[in-house]
């Protein structure tokens, strides 16, 4: 398992610090720059309730964003040092009342939204396809679990 972490204060000025973490994680991973926008949505949606509603855009407090490899999928954990919120009055929302909320569109975007410590922390899993160094080794993850390891020097 790989994991990255990178904690951002509360200041809805340093999103754009989301993008070189996202980066990094494209270029380490090897991802098609195609994913960077997919990637991209969830995160901030998450990220910037993060700040405003859960840290209230206190600068003395922190978003922790961890993400972690794990087969073909991406597993991102955001979490806000806020009480949480009702979430569970999120999920019993009709499609119609959740149309413009940031969070609707993270549920649609990913899989497996979840909530814990009240509300403050929000997880969510993206498959997509991507290969990383090992060694003289290059692994490639592809879709339903596969993996396929060739010499470095071979095309892929």
């Amino acid at each position: 398992m790989f994991y990255l972490q990178m904690s951002l204060q509360s200041d809805l000025s340093k999103l754009s610090e989301i993008d070189f973490f996202l980066e990094n994680i494209i270029q380490q991973f090897e991802i098609k720059d195609d994913f960077f926008g997919i990637l991209n949505v969830p995160l901030n949606e998450c990220v910037k309730n993060a700040i405003i509603h859960g840290n209230g855009c206190n600068p003395d407090k922190k978003v922790l964003i961890e993400v972690y490899v794990e087969q073909s999928k991406l597993f991102f954990s955001i979490t806000d040092e806020g009480v949480g919120f009702d979430y569970n009055s999120f999920l019993q929302q009709s499609v119609e009342c959740l149309k413009n909320n940031g969070l609707f569109l993270v549920e649609m975007l990913t899989e497996n939204l979840s909530f814990a410590k009240d509300g403050a922390q929000v997880s969510y899993e993206i498959e997509v396809p991507f290969s990383f160094s090992a060694g003289d080794k290059r692994v490639d993850i592809l879709q339903q679990s596969q993996v396929r390891v060739e010499n470095s020097k071979a095309k892929i």
